[in-house]
């Protein structure tokens, strides 16, 4: 967390000392899964359609801050240790859910090759980006004696990585991947099931045992996002930004304002 708070204040100072800034708003489209407790997932039926938006601030080509929204259904079908805790019956091997999770996140953004959207002297850059974020969706925990449901709020950890690519003077196209580690483990409802273990005793009754844990930070549960996003350049800021660096030199972070020297 400091250290991006460093980088971004950083990013601040440079981009007042070397011009004007640029708004892109974006609209994404895609795909969300899970990847968590659960074992033996079917991925065919564990892929969901995923939508969102973005507001995108550009301190120069090389980087920018974006604020991140994301709907969609996240589920998955699979197993549980061989186990299904939605019954009393340990040799029933099914277990899924099904739940809309709204997931919303800061990201720093870092390209590659310097990237203007609209600009034909930087038409593409693959980048990569992180950040801080949080989820909520509702729970339905089935697996101890007495089951609980309600609403979870839990922070994020975003990341990944995409590939961008100029259309038009105004607009943009990407393709992104990212990852969301989770800081609560009741997405799937299985709410760390690792903290319990199910007997089942000579008169056939199931009977569910906490287990102490010393990592109180354990869980599983993680989102990934797939898709497409379209952008719009809103406002255009500088348009006399210069790359001053020869191609060769890619990953140098200096632009200047070419108006600075007339």
């Amino acid at each position: 967390m400091k250290q991006l708070l460093m980088v971004f204040l950083l990013g601040l100072m440079v981009s007042q000392a070397h011009g004007q800034q640029s708004v892109d708003i974006g609209f994404f489209g895609g795909s969300g899964t899970y990847f968590g407790d659960m074992t033996k997932i079917e991925w065919q039926k564990s892929i969901n359609p995923a939508y969102g938006a973005f507001v995108r601030y550009n301190f120069n080509p090389r980087y920018g801050l974006r604020f991140n929204i994301l709907n969609g259904t996240i589920g998955a079908i699979g197993e549980f240790d061989s186990q299904n805790w939605n019954t009393t019956d340990l040799n029933n091997k099914y277990w899924d859910f099904n739940k809309n999770v709204l997931d919303i996140s800061l990201q720093f953004e870092f390209n590659y090759f310097k990237y203007i959207v609209g600009d034909k002297s930087t038409p593409y850059s693959t980048y990569i980006f992180g950040g801080i974020g949080m989820q909520s969706y509702s729970y339905d925990v089935q697996y101890l004696p007495g089951q609980f449901s309600g609403s979870e709020i839990t922070p994020t950890i975003p990341f990944g990585l995409g590939f961008k690519f100029n259309l038009g003077k105004r607009i943009g196209l990407g393709i992104e991947a990212g990852m969301r580690k989770s800081f609560s483990d009741k997405l799937d409802n299985l709410d760390d099931p690792l903290s319990y273990e199910v007997t089942n005793n000579l008169s056939n009754v199931v009977e569910v045992t906490e287990v102490k844990y010393t990592d109180q930070y354990h869980n599983n549960d993680w989102t990934s996002y797939f898709g497409i996003h379209l952008v719009y350049k809103l406002i255009y800021g500088n348009k006399e930004w210069i790359l001053r660096t020869p191609k060769q030199n890619i990953l140098d972070w200096g632009i200047e304002n070419s108006s600075k020297n007339r």
